[in-house]
Formats: C-alpha cells, sequence, structure tokens
C-alpha cells in the first residue's frame, strides 16, 4: 500500500513538474524581444548625387570605436538614399520606428559640416548636423510611412565635404 501510494506521489509531482515548465517556457518566450531589421533589408536605391556604400567598416567617431552599415558622401553636394518600407502586400504597418545612428570620422577634421534630413514619403521629417568627430542619433515615427530618405547634404558649395557613416539603421516593430 505504501509503495502504491509513493508511486502515485511521484507520478503526480511528475506531472505537476512538467505542466509548471512548460508555463514557464511560454512566459519566458512571450517575453523575448523581437529583434530590429536593418534598413538596407529593405527594397532601397541611391538616389543622390553623391556616393552610396553598403560597407561594414570599424571607423573611429568621438574617439570611439562604431561598426558601421553603410556611408553616404555628400563630396560638394549631397548623397541620399530611399528604401520601402512598407510592401505593397501587407495593409497593416510592419514598423514603428527608424532608429538611426551616424557621425563623421575623426580623422576627416578638415571637412565642413553635413546636414543629415530624413524624408518620411517624401515629406521632411527629421535634420541633424554633424561635423567631424561629432555622432549624433535619433529615432523617427514610421508607422504610416511606406518610403523612408535620408540625404546628406555638405553645408559648403565650395569645400568637399567627407562621407557620414551610419552605425545604426534599424527599423523596429
Amino acid at each position: 500500500m505504501q509503495q502504491t501510494k509513493f508511486i502515485g506521489f511521484v507520478f503526480i509531482s511528475s506531472v505537476l513538474m512538467c505542466g509548471f515548465a512548460t508555463e514557464s517556457g511560454k512566459v519566458v518566450q512571450a517575453q523575448r524581444p523581437i529583434r530590429p531589421t536593418p534598413l538596407l533589408r529593405a527594397k532601397c536605391v541611391d538616389s543622390g548625387a553623391g556616393s552610396v556604400r553598403e560597407q561594414d567598416l570599424d571607423v573611429s567617431i568621438g574617439k570611439a570605436v562604431y561598426s558601421t552599415q553603410f556611408y553616404l558622401g555628400p563630396g560638394y553636394r549631397s548623397a541620399s538614399i530611399t528604401c520601402n518600407i512598407k510592401p505593397s502586400d501587407s495593409p497593416l504597418p510592419i514598423f514603428q520606428t527608424l532608429n538611426l545612428g551616424f557621425g563623421m570620422r575623426d580623422n576627416d577634421i578638415k571637412s565642413p559640416g553635413v546636414a543629415v534630413r530624413v524624408y518620411l514619403d517624401g515629406k521632411p521629417s527629421e535634420t541633424r548636423t554633424v561635423a567631424p568627430t561629432q555622432q549624433t542619433s535619433l529615432s523617427v515615427d514610421v508607422r504610416n510611412v511606406n518610403n523612408v530618405a535620408i540625404e546628406a547634404v555638405c553645408s559648403s558649395q565650395t569645400q568637399y565635404c567627407d562621407r557620414v557613416y551610419f552605425f545604426t539603421a534599424a527599423l523596429q516593430r
């Protein structure tokens, strides 16, 4: 009789432990954050006079190392990239926020500053100006947006502007 009670106790305990393990697994899974999507995974095109290049490169900005994803080289004028972030077969917004982090390298010290402008469906949204050794970041609401454009405009008409390196360019769901 005692052996039967012991086996029953072990069986019931095992069933309960399996139930708790399954439930705790669901809780952990539900709390896992959704990874951001790189902007360059969208359909993007070079849309300016200057250079745009996807390039994984480590650069020094403000005496700190950043791993870059791409750069905009405005030269004497401007460079820009335009990306379609909402597929035509999706009726609902896919992304909520575009996070950008960018700056100019420490060794481009003679370059004039560059204005980085963000356009949402062709309309101006945000502008940040960076100079050599400076970095900045911004977040833009893209919930009801189909296309995002990022433009780097040289602040001088007579001096060559160096590249703006983007170390963050991610869409958050």
